[in-house]
């Protein structure tokens, strides 16, 4: 899409006054911007002014996102978008309706978590690193190996793969959309209690988590705090953790076909 630029010649001077969004303009925005930025830069924020200022600054962000403020932009500006909390509040603040986004997650999810992994038996082809990981781990590390291996299989449900989602070592992927890293090249390790792995969006890394379930949760916040359309090759299952897991409604949704409904109903 191009820019189009019209150039107006006036025979009289017209004062200019700065845009405003819900009181906010550029001069307060910069001030909020400060202020966040500085508590950035401390060991131990103080996350009630950060919350404070974001909240201030939302709707001017959301403007700049949706005008096409890049990612790498974005997260210059403000930067506790590049923490798991800060994507998670942001989405909170853009669907409200959706309380507590990691509690739901969680919550939503757990109930599936047998279901997808009898289905995946047959169908994911790294099930064996999942069983062997199994094997190897403590008995009260069982249920977060298996709620791991869920979000990891879960694509595969819906006859789509994780190839271009996530990946082993850091490799970075030819693909604008939200990638994850494992810093390791093993599966195994994806499935265990620790898995170290980079978020990218857009090729810029947003932050390193330490558990691949926070990497896969993040990831599924950048579409809605970026403002990105979902990729074709993982459509089905962004759509069903919106819609299912986090439960969020937006205008314009079309109804899932067939295909992917049948699949959902074999989940519950």
């Amino acid at each position: 899409m191009s820019d189009v630029f019209v150039s107006v010649s006036l025979s009289i001077s017209i004062p200019i006054k700065a845009p405003s969004v819900l009181g906010e303009d550029p001069s307060s925005i910069e001030a909020h911007v400060n202020v966040l930025n500085s508590q950035y830069q401390k060991m131990q924020p103080d996350f009630r002014i950060v919350r404070d200022r974001m909240q201030q600054t939302f709707a001017w962000r959301q403007k700049e996102i949706a005008d096409g403020m890049t990612v790498e932009d974005t997260v210059k500006k403000y930067p506790f978008l590049r923490t798991p909390t800060g994507l998670c509040d942001e989405l909170e603040r853009i669907h409200p309706a959706t309380g507590n986004l990691c509690q739901r997650f969680n919550e939503g999810f757990k109930c599936i978590v047998p279901k997808v992994l009898q289905l995946a038996q047959r169908k994911c082809p790294l099930f064996q690193f999942y069983l062997e990981t199994k094997e190897e781990a403590l008995t009260e590390d069982l249920p977060d190996i298996d709620f791991r291996a869920a979000l990891i299989f879960l694509p595969y449900i819906f006859k789509e793969n994780i190839d271009r989602f996530i990946t082993l070592g850091e490799t970075d992927l030819d693909s604008p959309y939200p990638t994850i890293q494992l810093t390791d090249r093993d599966w195994k390790m994806a499935f265990a209690r620790r898995a170290p792995n980079i978020l990218k969006v857009d090729h810029i890394e947003l932050f390193r988590n330490s558990g691949i379930d926070e990497g896969i949760i993040s990831a599924f916040c950048t579409y809605f705090v970026f403002n990105l359309a979902y990729p074709r090759h993982l459509k089905n299952t962004l759509m069903f953790l919106q819609r299912y897991i986090a439960k969020i409604v937006v205008d314009g949704d079309q109804p899932l076909p067939i295909t992917v409904t049948r699949q959902i109903n074999l989940l519950y």
